[in-house]
C-alpha cells in the first residue's frame, strides 16, 4: 500500500464519522422538535368540540340577561364580541391542530431518514487478508450523505416555512374582525356628548333655548334633582339620559338620570381596579376627585378620576371595561377631560416637568379599552382638553401644555405640527378652532393665533398674531371664527376680533367664573361661580341682556339641548325649559349662592 493509500483511509473515516455525527444530530433535532409539537399540540387541544365550543357559562349568562331585557344594546354588543372570540379561539385550536400535525409527521419521517443514514455510516471494521476495493460499501455512504443533506435541508424549510403557513392559514380561514362602531355622526353633534360639546368649542345648536330662569323661584326650571357626589365636571347627554360623575375620598362614581323627569337612573362606583392607588393622593381642593368631564356615545360612557381610574360603562350602568392609569403627577389633580374620535376614546394624559419627560397621549379603542395608539409630549402637567376639530379635508387633535400646542393626526397618534406658544406657566385652557386658526392661552404668556396647517415646527411660520390681554388661568377661549371672546376668574371679559387680535371691548363683571364661556342661540353665555348666568349679546360691543340665578353655587360648562340647557350646580342638577315651572326653593334672607358666595 503506498502512502498516499494510507493518508487518504483516515481522511476518508474522517469525513464519514462527520457525516455521522450530522445524521444523528439531525435526527436528535427532529425528536426534540416533535416532542416541542407534541406538547403544543396538547396544551392548545380545544376544552370543547364541535358546536359545544360556545356553550360557556359566561355566554349563556350574558344571554339570558340579555333575554330579559332584549332592547339592551350594550349587553347585546357584548354578547356579539364574547361570541366572536369564541368562534376565533376555537377556528385558531383547529388551524393549530391541523398544521401541528403535519409538523409532527414531518419530524418523524426525517428522525427515521436521519437515523438510517446515520447508521448506514457506521465504520466498517478491518478484515485480514488483501484490502479488496468495497464499492458497495461506499455507495451506501454516499447515499446516506444525500440523505443526511436533504434530511437537514428539509428540516430548515420546515422551520422557517411553517409559522409563515400557519398565519396564511389563519388569516385565511380566521372570522373576521366587524368593522369598529362608531356612532351616528349627526346625533353626536345633536347631543352634547363631551365637555363643551361638539369639538370642546362651546358651541350649542339649538335657537330655541330658554334666554331667562329664576331657579330659587322655580320660573322656567323643569326640574332639579340631587347629586349625591360631589364634583366639578360638567353633564353630557345622549338621548334621554344625563351622565354626570362624582368622586370623594371614599368613592368615586358615574352617575346617570333622565333627561325628562330629573329621576335618578344609576350610580355606579368604580373601584377596586388592578393597578389603582391603594392610598391615594389628596387632590388639590379646587379640582377634586371629579374635574374631567365624561365623554358618552350611542352605546357607552366614559369616565375619568384624579386617582387615574379609568371606566367604560353601558347606559345601563354597567361595567364593561376598566382600567388604572396611575395616579399622576400633577400639582392641581387631573383635571382634562375626554374626549373621542369615531371609534377611539383619547385621553390626554400630560403630568411632570418638561426634563421628566411623562406625558402622553393615549388612543383606546372604545370597545375594548385596547391602546390602539399612544405617543409620548415633550410638555409638563396640563389641564387643558384636547379639541377634535375638521382642517380642511382632515381631522385633528389639538392640544395645549407647555410649552407646545401640537397636532396630531387622530387615527395613527403621528404628529402633525407643533407651535412653541405656550411656554413659561401652566395651560389649563383648551384650544379653540375657527376657519383654519387654532387659539390657546398661556396665563403667564400669551394668547396666540396660529395657522392650524403644516408640519413639524410652525412657530414662526405659522403664527398670525399674539395678545398679553384677556389671559386666562382655568376658563377656556370661545370664537366663532370673527371674536374671540376669554373671561378671566377675577371677571374681566375680553372681546377680540379673531382675524387681527385687536381687542373690541373688555369689561369688568366684578364676579368670579370657573365655567369656561359659551354661544348658543346667537348669545353669549357666561356663567358665575354663585350660579348666575349672564346672557350678553354676541358682538364687538358689550350688551348684557339677562342675568339668570340658579340658587347655588356653580362651576361647570352649561349643556345646550332642543329648548333645555342642563345645568350642574353644587348640589342639584338642574333642567331649564320655557314655560315650565317647579316649586320654589325655600332659602334663608339674602342667601344668594353658597359658600362661594363671600369670595366673589
Amino acid at each position: 500500500m503506498s502512502d498516499q493509500q494510507q493518508t487518504d483511509i483516515p481522511a476518508a473515516a474522517k469525513a464519514t464519522e462527520t457525516w455521522r455525527a450530522i445524521g444523528f444530530a439531525t435526527a436528535a433535532a427532529a425528536a426534540l422538535l416533535a416532542v416541542v409539537a407534541v406538547t403544543v399540540l396538547v396544551l392548545g387541544q380545544p376544552s370543547v368540540r364541535g358546536k359545544d365550543f360556545l356553550a360557556t357559562s359566561e355566554l349563556a349568562q350574558l344571554k339570558s340577561q340579555f333575554a330579559q331585557n332584549p332592547k339592551n344594546q350594550p349587553l347585546a354588543e357584548k354578547i356579539r364580541q364574547l361570541d366572536l372570540d369564541l368562534r376565533q379561539r376555537y377556528f385558531s385550536h383547529l388551524t393549530l391542530a391541523r398544521h401541528g400535525n403535519w409538523v409532527l409527521l414531518g419530524c418523524l419521517v426525517v428522525f427515521v431518514a436521519a437515523t438510517k443514514a446515520a447508521l448506514a455510516l457506521r465504520p466498517v471494521r478491518p478484515r485480514p487478508g488483501p484490502k479488496q476495493p468495497d464499492f458497495q460499501g461506499e455507495l451506501r455512504r454516499t447515499r446516506g450523505r444525500r440523505w443526511a443533506v436533504a434530511a437537514v435541508t428539509a428540516l430548515l424549510a420546515a422551520g422557517a416555512l411553517t409559522p409563515a403557513a400557519i398565519e396564511a392559514y389563519i388569516r385565511m380561514t380566521t372570522v373576521p374582525l366587524p368593522p369598529p362602531h362608531v356612532a351616528d355622526a349627526a346625533l353626536v353633534a345633536k347631543y352634547w356628548t363631551q365637555f363643551r360639546g361638539p369639538g370642546s368649542q362651546g358651541h350649542g345648536a339649538f335657537d330655541n333655548v330658554p334666554l331667562t330662569w329664576d331657579a330659587p323661584a322655580g320660573r322656567n326650571i323643569l326640574w332639579r334633582s340631587p347629586v349625591p357626589t360631589p364634583g366639578k365636571s360638567s353633564p353630557v347627554i345622549w338621548g334621554k339620559k344625563v351622565f354626570l360623575t362624582g368622586g370623594s375620598k371614599d368613592k368615586r362614581e358615574v352617575l346617570c338620570y333622565d333627561a325628562d323627569t330629573g329621576g335618578p337612573l344609576w350610580v355606579t362606583p368604580i373601584k377596586d381596579l388592578p393597578g389603582s392607588p391603594a392610598r391615594m393622593k389628596e387632590p388639590y381642593e379646587d379640582t377634586g376627585y371629579a374635574a374631567s368631564t365624561p365623554v358618552v356615545d350611542d352605546l357607552h360612557v366614559f369616565a375619568i378620576f384624579a386617582n387615574g381610574d379609568l371606566a367604560c360603562l353601558g347606559h345601563d350602568g354597567k361595567v364593561i371595561w376598566a382600567k388604572a392609569l396611575g395616579q399622576p403627577n400633577n400639582p392641581y389633580s387631573h383635571g382634562s377631560s375626554l374626549v373621542m374620535y369615531r371609534n377611539l376614546l383619547i385621553v390626554l394624559w400630560d403630568q411632570g416637568s418638561l426634563e421628566d419627560y411623562m406625558s402622553k397621549i393615549f388612543a383606546f379603542d372604545a370597545r375594548t379599552g385596547r391602546i390602539v395608539w399612544q405617543q409620548r409630549r415633550s410638555v409638563s402637567a396640563s389641564w387643558a382638553t384636547p379639541a377634535v376639530v375638521r382642517v380642511g379635508q382632515a381631522d385633528q387633535i389639538i392640544t395645549a401644555a407647555n410649552p407646545w400646542m401640537i397636532s396630531y393626526d387622530p387615527a395613527t397618534g403621528s404628529e402633525l405640527w407643533r407651535a412653541k406658544t405656550l411656554e413659561g406657566g401652566d395651560v389649563a385652557s383648551t384650544p379653540v378652532y375657527a376657519d383654519g386658526v387654532a387659539y390657546s392661552i398661556c396665563a403667564e404668556n400669551y394668547l396666540a393665533a396660529v395657522r392650524a396647517d403644516g408640519s413639524g415646527d410652525v412657530t414662526e411660520a405659522n403664527l398670525l398674531w399674539k395678545s398679553d390681554k384677556g389671559l386666562t388661568d382655568l376658563t377656556s377661549p370661545l370664537t366663532d371664527g370673527k371674536l374671540l371672546w376669554t373671561i378671566e376668574t377675577g371677571g374681566k371679559l375680553t372681546c377680540f376680533d379673531a382675524k387681527t387680535g385687536k381687542v373690541a371691548y373688555e369689561k369688568e363683571l366684578d364676579k368670579v367664573f370657573n365655567a369656561s364661556p359659551s354661544l348658543c342661540a346667537g348669545k353669549l353665555w357666561l356663567l358665575g361661580i354663585k350660579g348666575h348666568t349672564f346672557v350678553c349679546e354676541a358682538g364687538g360691543k358689550f350688551n348684557l341682556l339677562h342675568t339668570n340665578p340658579l340658587g347655588e353655587g356653580a362651576y361647570a360648562s352649561p349643556a345646550f339641548q332642543d329648548g333645555r340647557i342642563y345645568l350642574r350646580g353644587s348640589k342639584n342638577l338642574f333642567c331649564i325649559a320655557a314655560g315650565a315651572q317647579s316649586a320654589p326653593t325655600s332659602r334663608p334672607a339674602g342667601e344668594d349662592g353658597d359658600e362661594h358666595e363671600e369670595s366673589e
